[in-house]
């Protein structure tokens, strides 16, 4: 049925070529609009489903928090006043752009500072001041009794005196202890022994948001209105912070994106060209290798609606998979035309009829693969396998739609092949060049290649079990980060601006209570848990809550405080305490004494605890260990399992998020998908090879031929101690499926021509074969290219993949059947 219609197609192509190219062109309207629109997101939290806990909880977080970025302004000069200056300068003028853009300036802790200073009776410790309490009073006492004559200088001890070096040293123990401990000089995040000072802007724009670049240029353009040179003509500025890096990451990415397919595309084309010899060929093949990638990323975009880092590369690996089919086809098509002198209308014919059912297996073989990987729940595989399926399927219709009509088209204006016309004899004994030595070494050695390979896959059997029971997943996440190709100012000034502000606000990560009342318990949990791991490996340093900022004791304290203030006025009112002294003791006498609340903390120490809607305290953060590398999976997934989700007492669940939790979860869910995918892939590959050869022999020495290239691969992957991430995983099933196409390729040739020369059979079958599996290799080997260490992984992966599915199909198969063939015979 299915052969019928394809005939009638390729009645249509012959008799109206010109209508099923405008079909096709006019198809691409609407589907380059849709691939245009088609975004790229590289959080990891992309990669998970969006019904894991982790990712609910992530967005409640970040949809709840006021600033979820920063943008550092760094501010270089040589003189420090000039620095404070810009700063008291700038800051005011930032806030001022609206919450749209800003929600909050963090230039210093000068607020903080000058609270702690207003409310030290409060921020004393609680036996400071019982001490202090009791020593006012023993020296109050003593004071009298002399001033009276009552002392009569029978005490050991020396006699006891009013001291305000005492009262101030412990009423400002607490605030000093803060100034000290508070980042940057006098208040100011400024360092560099006052050469350098950051404002730290929190903005709700999301990470890659353009309009972060937008949000640098208009603090740049406030910075020029101020004219910073009047106070110091060598000052300059620059921009940090995550928001800046992110978008910078994302640009590098694009541009990636870009470099790496354009790479991919031009060396694919490139050995297509090789092959034939032919610029009308390669464009042939071209234009529709150019349909099928427009077909499939417009249908992502309906499918999918955007690309993720798993499959933002996928345009070199649809291209160098895609293009195979169209190879099979052309192969076919200019045999027809060259050796058996058909007209171009009965090549179109004979090439449709002879390929379609071997072309048709694989891409479903393909398809199944990349399937595989769209039935499990993790969306790094789950997006590649739908895009890369539908990519399989659509270039194969691409091939046997719009291939057929162009050749038509272009052989009417001029034949491909004139009688006699030059280079054909060339062209013939390159198309031939890929299968020779292959089809040489298997005719005249069959029985040495076979034992040498049946030993290698006995030892790649054995390596990959003992590959795979030795955990293979990557764990240093600096190996699937983008490569450092050279600091970027930004990152550069965030490095010197990290030393300035603090570790907290740079790598703390928010828990979001649902009420007031839970804080407390879970901080307390949190600390239970800490506080419960060896000395040596603690899970993460601290944890911080708004209460952390308010005073604890305070009634106590102000019971003290009042008495304390009652003493200090008799003293003086009986002259114990002189004028000088006083004048030092007066200023920390408060007029009125009162607890203080969260409420009553100042804006610029609330505001990391303050939500959107100016809620305050429900945020807790958590922040790492110190000396802990946050690319160390196994502490990520250690610090994650610590806030991932606490129980309170009350029986109340919180949950926590951010990077830990999202890399932890990303970790876990590729253990338990990859499996999962492998072997739908395998079984998928199994059921086509039945089906293709009806369950005969044939079928299982495809089958046999491809797990001897999978032992090869994995085999591989032991003795050089390779690594799998959550992309180079991928690379696995897509092995399965699309290596078992060369093994299919060969031996349905030999299933259809069994009275065909084995030799002749390896040279043209394997030679496009060989050609297929470069064209592919080729799309992986550019992936190496990648500024991303993620994607380079897979491309070493998925190319040895193709080498040595491809060695056993076109060197390891033939040699067999030669062997079988000699001793039938």
């Amino acid at each position: 049925m299915f052969g019928r219609w394809l005939l009638r197609l390729a009645a249509l192509q012959v008799s109206r070529p010109w209508w099923v190219i405008a079909v096709v062109v006019l198809s691409l309207v609407p589907a380059g609009v849709a691939a245009s629109q088609l975004t790229l997101r590289t959080a990891f939290s992309e990669l998970l489903p969006d019904s894991k806990p982790s990712v609910v909880e992530m967005r409640r977080v970040s949809s709840r928090l006021s600033g979820s970025s920063t943008l550092t302004v760094v501010i270089e000069g040589e003189r420090i006043e000039a620095l404070k200056k810009l700063v008291d300068a700038l800051s005011p003028r930032i806030l001022a752009l609206g919450p749209d853009l800003v929600a909050g300036v963090d230039d210093g802790t000068r607020a903080m500072q000058k609270f702690f200073e207003d409310h030290e009776y409060l921020y004393a410790d609680v036996e400071d001041l019982r001490k202090l309490e009791d020593e006012v009073g023993e020296a109050y006492d003593a004071e009298v009794a002399r001033a009276s004559g009552m002392d009569l200088g029978l005490d050991d001890e020396p006699p006891k005196h009013l001291s305000v070096d005492d009262i101030l040293g412990k009423l400002e123990k607490k605030a000093n202890e803060a100034k000290e401990s508070a980042p940057g000089t006098d208040g100011y995040y400024i360092g560099e022994n006052g050469k350098l000072a950051a404002i730290l802007v929190r903005t709700p724009l999301g990470s890659g948001d353009p309009r972060a670049f937008e949000l640098r240029e208009t603090i740049g353009k406030l910075i020029r209105e101020i004219h910073p040179e009047q106070w110091d003509p060598k000052i300059h500025f620059g921009f940090s912070g995550n928001l800046i890096t992110s978008a910078e990451q994302q640009h590098a990415i694009t541009s990636d994106l870009a470099h790496v397919g354009m790479w991919g595309v031009g060396m694919i084309l490139g050995v297509v060209y090789l092959f034939f010899l032919r610029l009308r060929t390669l464009l042939a093949m071209g234009l529709t290798i150019l349909v099928g990638c427009l077909w499939s990323f417009g249908v992502a975009r309906f499918s999918v609606g955007y690309l993720n880092t798993a499959t933002g590369f996928l345009v070199s690996i649809i291209v160098g998979n895609g293009i195979n089919f169209g190879i099979i086809y052309m192969g076919r098509y200019t045999e027809a035309r060259r050796d058996e002198h058909k007209s171009p209308d009965e090549a179109v014919v004979v090439a449709q009829q002879g390929t379609w059912k071997a072309t048709l297996s694989v891409a479903v073989a393909a398809m199944t693969a990349y399937g595989s990987l769209s039935a499990t729940d993790f969306r790094g595989f789950k997006h590649f396998g739908v895009i890369g399926g539908a990519g399989m399927l659509l270039c194969w219709v691409a091939t046997y739609a719009f291939l057929p009509a162009i050749l038509v088209v272009t052989e009417r204006v001029r034949p491909m092949f004139a009688t006699g016309a030059k280079g054909d004899a060339l062209s013939d004994r390159l198309s031939h060049l890929y299968g020779r030595p292959f089809a040489w070494l298997s005719g005249r050695y069959p029985g040495a290649v076979v034992s040498v390979f049946g030993v290698l896959a006995i030892a790649g059997i054995g390596l990959a079990a003992k590959y795979l029971a030795q955990d293979p997943m990557e764990y240093d996440l600096s190996n699937i980060r983008n490569e450092d190709t050279g600091p970027t100012p930004a990152r550069l000034l965030g490095g010197r601006v990290d030393k300035i502000v603090g570790r907290l606000g740079q790598d703390g990560r928010a828990i979001l209570a649902d009420r007031l009342d839970q804080v407390g318990p879970l901080v307390a949990e949190l600390e239970r848990r800490r506080d419960a791991a060896p000395p040596g490996d603690k899970p993460f340093s601290k944890v911080v809550s708004i209460y952390s900022l308010v005073p604890d004791h305070q009634e106590e304290k102000i019971a003290l405080v009042t008495e304390l203030k009652t003493k200090i006025l008799k003293a003086r009112q009986r002259k114990f305490v002189t004028d000088d002294d006083w004048k030092r003791l007066a200023p920390h006498i408060p007029d009125h004494v009162a607890p203080i609340g969260i409420a009553d903390l100042p804006e610029q120490l609330a505001r990391p605890f303050t939500e959107k809607d100016g809620t305050r305290g429900r945020i807790v953060y958590i922040a790492p260990s110190e000396g802990k590398s946050l690319y160390d999976a196994h502490y990520l997934m250690k610090w994650a399992d610590t806030f991932r989700e606490v129980k309170l007492p009350s029986g109340e669940i919180i949950r926590g998020s951010g990077d830990p939790v999202i890399f932890s979860d990303m970790l876990q869910a590729i253990g338990e998908e990859a499996p999962k995918a492998i072997g739908l892939s395998f079984l998928g590959t199994v059921l086509v090879v039945l089906f293709t050869f009806r369950g005969r022999k044939a079928a299982f020495v495809t089958l046999a031929t491809l797990v001897a290239g999978l032992a090869y691969l994995t085999g591989f992957l032991d003795l050089h101690h390779v690594k799998l991430n959550f992309l180079s995983f991928v690379a696995l099933p897509i092995s399965i499926g699309v290596g078992a196409d060369y093994a299919l390729n060969v031996m349905a040739r030999r299933v259809t021509d069994p009275e065909a020369d084995l030799h002749r059979v390896v040279v043209e079958t394997g030679g496009a074969v060989i050609l297929c599996s470069l064209t592919t290799t080729l799309g992986y080997l550019a992936l190496l290219l990648s500024i991303n260490r993620a994607v380079q992984s897979f491309g070493l992966v998925a190319a040895v993949g193709e080498v040595t599915t491809l060695l056993a199909a076109v060197l390891g198969l033939p040699s067999y059947l030669a062997l079988r063939e000699r001793r039938s015979r």
